[in-house]
């Protein structure tokens, strides 16, 4: 009965993830693209370095969500993990952040725990990216004021964040979430925080890559404050992706320094295609070889090679 409801649910959020998923391909098609093609013939020399600073923005994310699976004792340093966690690229549009959902049950359906202990990994996860964009922010809020003090800052935030979380998980001792103190006073926290912060300084440096040749006083540190600022606001307000609150948010950063109006959507939207957009269906051909590898029918003898090979026996 259990494995039915489980089977059900997993079809009603894939029905889900297509359907807004066609939504979005629908906002997508729909939108005028011509001046983006046209900005990208004229700026054809820096798209492949700002791939390459959306794929190590992402790159960076995925090693501090495995190591949070990894320190909950889930394997996620293989091709699996990376497959689980390239597979929740599929779930951008989804709201309230639900894609998240998408990581979880991969690893479960791999063999990798229960789903109860990568849901738990996973709020994790969303605690300490969380934790590290905060940080960022607050860094540069006080580097505008003293730089000097703008390090401190963020240790200084970090340590009280991390100092909140154990005090929480102090409080939950009889529950599933409850956490040790040896999982917040540890150096690997501090080490998956600085990952992810590093992930979201290279998202910011994605939109100065974009903007750094428009007219108006983008400086590097505008942009390595939009860009993840903009992005948490936009996923904030629970909208599908963040779409139209993200662009929004930043378009109005961007007026603060000056941008004109004129090139405004068409940097935005050039931003958007490559460090948004782009891992859209890439998610989608993950989680379909993904779902391809799990259904593949094997034999007693694969089966016990592959449950050995996956650490169950």
């Amino acid at each position: 009965m259990k494995a039915r409801i489980i089977k059900y649910t997993r079809l009603c959020a894939f029905v889900l993830l297509g359907v807004v998923t066609i939504f979005g391909i629908y906002r997508f098609a729909t939108g005028d693209w011509s001046d983006v093609v046209s900005y990208w013939r004229e700026h054809f020399a820096i798209i492949p370095l700002l791939i390459a600073i959306s794929v190590i923005d992402v790159a960076l994310e995925g090693i501090a969500w495995m190591w949070v699976y990894h320190r909950f004792k889930i394997r996620a340093f293989d091709r699996g993990g990376a497959s689980a966690f390239l597979a929740g690229r599929a779930g951008l549009l989804l709201p309230a952040q639900l894609g998240r959902l998408i990581r979880p049950d991969a690893m479960t359906k791999l063999q990798r725990a229960s789903l109860g202990e990568c849901l738990k990994a996973e709020a994790v996860v969303f605690v300490l990216d969380s934790i590290s964009v905060l940080a960022l922010l607050g860094g540069l809020i006080v580097y505008r004021l003293l730089p000097l003090a703008a390090p401190f800052a963020v240790l200084a935030f970090i340590a009280f964040a991390v100092f909140m979380g154990n005090w929480i998980g102090g409080k939950l001792t009889h529950t599933r979430m409850h956490l040790p103190a040896t999982f917040w006073w540890a150096w690997p926290t501090l080490a998956i925080i600085v990952v992810d912060m590093t992930g979201w300084l290279a998202h910011g440096l994605a939109l100065h890559v974009v903007v750094a040749g428009l007219p108006g006083n983008m400086t590097l540190w505008d942009s390595l404050f939009f860009g993840p600022g903009t992005a948490v606001l936009g996923v904030g307000t629970g909208l599908p992706g963040g779409i139209g609150a993200t662009e929004g948010f930043l378009g109005a950063s961007m007026r603060l320094r000056s941008v004109p109006v004129e090139h405004l959507a068409v940097a935005i939207a050039a931003f958007r295609l490559i460090t948004f957009w782009m891992w859209i269906p890439i998610g989608w051909l993950v989680l379909a070889a993904l779902n391809r590898h799990l259904s593949r029918p094997v034999s007693s003898e694969s089966a016990a090679e592959l449950a050995e090979s996956e650490g169950i026996m």
